[in-house]
């Protein structure tokens, strides 16, 4: 059996491998917590692969910080939030944060984006529903996202398609066709520039969007800077568009995998819809996992961890943890209880989108089921993202029967 010292989670080859996640079963079973070296480095992280582990760690904050970034690697402060916003700050500066987002994100302007989200819907359908066949990954669930992200934004159609592809390549490091570290880093510094641009045009020709409410938005008399708003658009863009559309993709490969359950959701949408929705999630984890540094010498799993180390958590791993769900291989729609932590484990740093990803999955399906009811997936030709932080879909082909949708 191969030895869990020569397996380099960081390592983009691992991504590739068809049992990777046979490798973090192993991990949870025989060394849950587990020093792993960066490659080229002698830098490393202690990578935890339970679920008991991830939910404690991201509901403590005071011990296990954001402030040096969410990765497998401590940063400079200033870097980490270039990189990734409030994601990368703890209290006080976090919840300072979180407030004038909360303050944007009012219950008027998330009513008014779900009265547009089966419109949304039925427009990228309508789209490819006479072609008889398309590439549903990039064709339809990257189209979702994109459209109620950017429409929340009123950012120029002419820069989606550009900002989707800046999306891909900030979050699809790891994979050889998507880029490197590097490439990674060049992406998140064009989104950010591209948000402050935006920012400075709506201060002064300010609408009803969700730029001109951050850049007009005061808590206690603070506003946010044009470098704030260039990190939330960038942090609203990867956030709202690649997972959700990851979770669309994916999902929809799992129900080709599974007919009978696909067949069982049609017939009873509503009845199935809460569950179905929260174990596409599990069953994908579209986002692989985030990171901590350690203030303080502690311990985890009777594993010694020093100030200044940084812990890596698997979302995927800790998704299939045979401790929390029962036959956790299995995809099941009806599934309940759930406790999976595809949209964060608990605590400060907990999806603030993840009420809004829900209703557009509900709505994108529930169109989807009643306008193409014979949508076949070519399971043999579907080509994954195999990321180190995201785990995607690049093609998956699709055929049906063209119709004409009225939108």
């Amino acid at each position: 059996m191969e030895n869990l010292d020569n397996i380099c989670l960081a390592e983009p080859a691992f991504w590739k491998r068809p049992d990777k996640l046979d490798v973090f079963k192993r991990f949870r079973s025989e060394r849950p917590v587990a020093w792993q070296t960066m490659p080229g480095s002698d830098r490393g992280y202690w990578s935890l692969t339970r679920h008991a582990d991830t939910r404690a760690i991201t509901k403590n904050p005071k011990l296990f910080t954001s402030h040096y970034g969410t990765g497998m690697a401590t940063d400079d402060p200033e870097m980490a939030y270039v990189i990734g916003g409030m994601l990368n700050r703890d209290a006080p500066i976090h919840p300072r944060l979180r407030r004038i987002i909360a303050k944007v994100f009012t219950p008027r302007m998330l009513q008014d984006v779900e009265a547009n989200l089966e419109a949304s819907a039925r427009g990228v359908i309508s789209a490819i529903s006479e072609h008889g066949s398309c590439d549903f990954a990039a064709d339809v669930a990257n189209r979702m996202p994109i459209k109620v992200t950017c429409d929340m934004m009123n950012v120029p159609e002419a820069d989606r398609s550009h900002l989707q592809e800046l999306t891909l390549q900030a979050l699809g490091y790891g994979d050889e066709s998507v880029g490197d570290a590097d490439d990674a880093m060049a992406a998140f510094l064009a989104l950010n520039t591209y948000g402050e641009g935006l920012g400075r045009e709506r201060r002064k020709q300010p609408g009803e969007d969700l730029i001109s409410l951050m850049a007009l938005a005061e808590v206690n008399g603070e506003q946010l800077t044009d470098l704030d708003i260039g990190v939330y658009f960038q942090l609203l863009i990867t956030a709202g568009i690649e997972t959700t559309a990851s979770s669309i993709a994916q999902g929809m490969s799992f129900l080709a995998e599974n007919p009978d359950q696909w067949r069982a959701w049609r017939a009873d949408y509503e009845g199935l819809t809460p569950t179905a929705l929260e174990e596409i999630v599990r069953y994908a984890s579209p986002v692989v996992h985030f990171g901590r540094t350690v203030v303080e010498d502690t311990e985890i799993g009777g594993q010694a961890i020093v100030e200044g180390d940084q812990v890596v958590f698997w979302y995927n791993s800790a998704n299939r943890d045979e401790a929390v769900f029962t036959d956790p291989d299995l995809f099941d729609l009806a599934r309940t209880p759930n406790d999976h932590v595809g949209y964060g484990g608990g605590g400060p740093h907990h999806c603030l989108g993840m009420h809004l990803a829900r209703r557009e999955m509900y709505h994108f399906f529930k169109v989807l089921f009643e306008t193409l009811p014979d949508l076949e997936i070519d399971l043999d030709n579907m080509q994954q993202i195999n990321g180190l932080f995201i785990n995607g879909m690049r093609h998956l082909p699709c055929s049906f029967t063209p119709v004409k949708v009225n939108t």
